[in-house]
């Protein structure tokens, strides 16, 4: 009886594993709208140049000078949900990628070089 018993058990595990697999493989990819924001800033004050802040809201992503690149790279980054892009400023911060990971940064400045852009998800 007892055998009995933990056959059933492991074909229904082998069952859900099997569904679980085939789920993930036919699920939609997740798709977004890009809400974009040229000459305008997510900084609430100016970050220190090339890092994030402590609590991994903000986070330095890398050198650039293409904003198209720093929008590739939150395009990629589950995490990532939106970004700024300082372009050749003439400052510290100059062709810089930061990502945001918390909605709660806003356009805060419009400023020339810095282009800004939230990756919001929907199902379309």
């Amino acid at each position: 009886m007892l055998a009995v018993i933990i056959s059933i058990l492991i074909v229904l595990v082998i069952i859900l594993v099997a569904l679980k697999s085939w789920a993930t493989r036919t699920a939609q990819p997740t798709k977004y709208v890009w809400h974009q924001y040229p000459g305008a800033s997510f900084f609430h004050e100016p970050p220190i140049p090339r890092q994030g802040t402590p609590d991994g809201t903000v986070v330095f992503v890398g050198n650039t000078t293409k904003t198209e690149d720093c929008h590739g790279f939150c395009e990629q980054d589950p995490k990532c949900l939106g970004y700024t892009h300082v372009g050749n400023t003439g400052t510290e911060l100059a062709n810089q990628c930061y990502f945001f990971r918390k909605y709660g940064h806003r356009v805060v400045n419009s400023a020339d070089g810095y282009n800004s852009a939230w990756k919001i998800p929907y199902d379309g």
